[in-house]
């Protein structure tokens, strides 16, 4: 049983500092150059919570939260709330889509419970780095992104009439319009709580701060003889979309391969039409819209060795069997990544298993130009071009218990770090 709750949310004083300096993206995805923006942007960019670069980040981090909540700079409301969260972007094709939602706490419950459900792998390194950002600040500052099903939409009649009314955060980031609404009404809450109860809760995004916000309870746990397990530390701050909703977009990650030893570009479109049909185009969108026209396991790619475009379609199906040897249940198997990850990258290529989870060889890039620009100027060899995960797939996969490769999935667009922020104790 999912279990949720309102919260007294932290949000900036928009009196004192103005909302659109003070925003940022989601500590993971923000590069040195772009933490010095931030940082540059505003004294009171919430970077200096999420991706501190001074020297003991943890311990500034919690000093300066300390300081901004002291100073009115943050202030807490007074009381427990649910945020309802609409984001308005353009698609692809330049269509104007709205992601509706909303923000609550969602209690903590192992995976093996099958309640909350992953769908990708995780890594240690930055559940390490989340892990010591919680301790030090007893407070999570980013939402885990998460989805339920919903087809009836009956949880949108709760939050729809407040759409209609002025926001208590409007802003614009990165081409995104942010608006969130604040409702403290005890009978909105209950009806979406009732609601959300006998449903599972899939992770979209957000897995590393899911499993600190696990560690972290059970830290808290062991240190408190008297737990209730009502206590703040119990739950974790999320995101809330409707799995059915037209306005939940999934885009492709692509990925870009470097530094391999013995890369030869023929050599690997000889190895592929064994098994694949290559097409070859002179320009990349010729390549793109082929690669849309096919339904399943085509990869766009562009290689140093050649100026031309190419796609490579399985010739057969039934083909998986021998191409992927890794015991894998059918929800996983069958998923793009999967053949491009184990045959193409690791067969082929030779890029282990390990090698991909290090990233040694491979980074992951959304815009298609910046991946062919990479292989252009030298800079990488090769570049797979992926066709968006199917929302059924990721429910596929959550359902049955497993999890897809890293960067499978791109829900956009991402939340942006700085809208409502959770402390973990009162």
């Amino acid at each position: 049983m999912a279990t949720i709750k309102a919260f007294r949310g932290i949000r900036y004083n928009q009196m004192k500092v103005p909302i659109a300096d003070v925003v940022a993206p989601p500590y993971d995805v923000i590069s040195p150059e772009q933490q010095n923006g931030y940082y540059a942007k505003d004294p009171f960019n919430v970077i200096r919570l999420i991706l501190g670069r001074e020297e003991d980040r943890y311990a500034s981090a919690a000093k300066t939260y300390s300081e901004w909540l002291e100073s009115d700079v943050l202030l807490r409301d007074l009381t427990s709330s649910i945020y309802p969260l609409v984001q308005t972007f353009k698609s692809l094709d330049g269509n104007l889509i709205q992601r509706k939602g909303f923000i609550a706490l969602c209690r903590l419950e192992e995976f093996e419970k099958k309640i909350v459900l992953p769908h990708e792998r995780t890594l240690s390194k930055a559940k390490e780095d989340r892990f010591k950002l919680f301790k030090a600040t007893k407070s999570n500052f980013s939402q885990v992104f998460s989805l339920y099903s919903d087809p009836e939409k009956k949880i949108d009649q709760y939050l729809d009439p407040v759409h209609s009314t002025y926001p208590v955060i409007d802003v614009q980031f990165d081409e995104v319009k942010n608006q969130l609404w604040q409702i403290s009404d005890p009978m909105i809450v209950d009806g979406i709580a009732a609601l959300i109860e006998p449903k599972q809760v899939l992770i979209a995004d957000g897995h590393h701060r899911y499993e600190t916000g696990l560690a972290y309870r059970d830290l808290m746990r062991s240190q408190n003889p008297h737990h209730s397990g009502k206590e703040l530390y119990n739950y974790i701050m999320m995101f809330f979309t409707n799995l059915d909703d037209e306005g939940l977009v999934i885009f492709p990650t692509h990925r870009v391969i470097h530094s391999l030893p013995k890369y030869d570009g023929a050599e690997l479109t000889a190895k592929l039409q064994e098994h694949f049909t290559l097409q070859v185009f002179p320009t990349p969108q010729m390549m793109m819209d082929a690669q849309k026209l096919s339904n399943r396991f085509t990869f766009g790619l562009v290689s140093n060795h050649s100026s031309k475009f190419f796609t490579a379609t399985l010739k057969d199906e039934s083909l998986l069997q021998t191409l992927i040897t890794d015991t894998l249940p059918a929800e996983v198997r069958e998923l793009d990544v999967v053949l491009l990850h184990s045959h193409i990258l690791r067969n082929l290529l030779g890029i282990s298993q390990e090698a991909q989870d290090k990233k040694l060889n491979i980074h992951y890039i959304q815009n298609v130009h910046e991946c062919i620009e990479e292989v252009a100027s030298g800079a990488s060899q090769i570049a797979f071009f992926v066709s968006p995960t199917k929302r059924d797939q990721v429910r596929a996969v959550a359902k049955s218990g497993n999890v897809m490769p890293q960067k499978s999935t791109f829900f956009f667009p991402k939340l942006i770090s700085g809208l409502v922020l959770n402390k973990m104790e009162e």
